[in-house]
């Protein structure tokens, strides 16, 4: 890596950080630098994981230091999550790729339509009357999605932490960085056992997401629930409409 890569890929670790703790989405940003610079799509993923893992320990610790993260609360999500993880990390998903790409966008449209037509869903906290069992089998199959593909993975975990868990957005960001970070821990471990992370690439982008990671708790604490709905709007509004226009393309 010459000094403009590292630049390069610092800075998108940066704003990639920022907008994984705040909203999701931050690997869409990623995976493309770091196939451009030479890596392959496996290694890509793989090595992304380094710096997933580290930004979210840096938006955990600033989250406790506020009173807004309990690990006991987050265990009920971190456990199938983590479990599902597991089981993605291995997964050869057969199902084609544009047939996959289209139902994730128009899942995440679907998100940003209630994010922004039903705003009391996401800024309110409220006692939901789904069962545990439905609960923990939801995340589950987040946790399969987010070991094998990761990016976009924050969207669906704040729609199942703000739509079956009942959580507002500040302490949903708060609780998806926990569940993040211990699925990620799983996959990066299985990832470096087949000898598939490229270290120097993943803690130079390690450092810039940390950085980012770190703006974007004390953003999410600062400005709250109404400012955090919306930056999410707008991210999954172009992430959904970036993944339809590759299936088109």
């Amino acid at each position: 890596m010459d000094l403009l890569h590292i630049c390069i890929i610092m800075l998108t670790g940066v704003a990639a950080g920022f907008l994984n703790v705040t909203a999701g989405g931050g690997s869409l940003l990623v995976l493309p630098l770091l196939v451009f610079t030479g890596l392959e799509v496996s290694v890509a993923n793989a090595t992304n994981r380094v710096a997933i893992l580290l930004q979210n320990c840096v938006a955990i610790s600033r989250f406790r230091k506020e009173g807004i993260l309990s690990f006991r609360e987050a265990l009920i999500f971190v456990v199938p999550a983590s479990l599902g993880s597991f089981l993605g990390t291995f997964l050869a998903i057969n199902l084609d790729e544009k047939i996959l790409k289209t139902v994730i966008a128009l899942l995440i449209l679907g998100m940003a339509f209630m994010l922004i037509f039903k705003p009391k869903m996401w800024e309110e906290q409220r006692q939901k009357h789904i069962p545990r069992w439905l609960v923990i089998l939801g995340f589950f199959f987040i946790g399969i999605y987010g070991g094998f593909i990761q990016a976009g993975v924050g969207f669906f975990l704040l729609w199942g932490l703000v739509g079956l868990a009942g959580k507002d957005l500040l302490h949903s960001n708060a609780l998806k960085v926990t569940i993040v970070a211990a699925y990620t821990l799983i996959s990066l471990t299985m990832f470096i056992a087949r000898g598939m992370v490229n270290f120097p690439i993943g803690l130079v982008l390690a450092a810039g997401s940390m950085t980012g990671g770190y703006l974007g708790a004390r953003f999410s604490i600062a400005k709250g629930n109404t400012w955090l709905r919306w930056i999410l709007a707008i991210v999954v509004i172009v992430s959904a409409i970036r993944m339809l226009i590759s299936v088109l393309a």
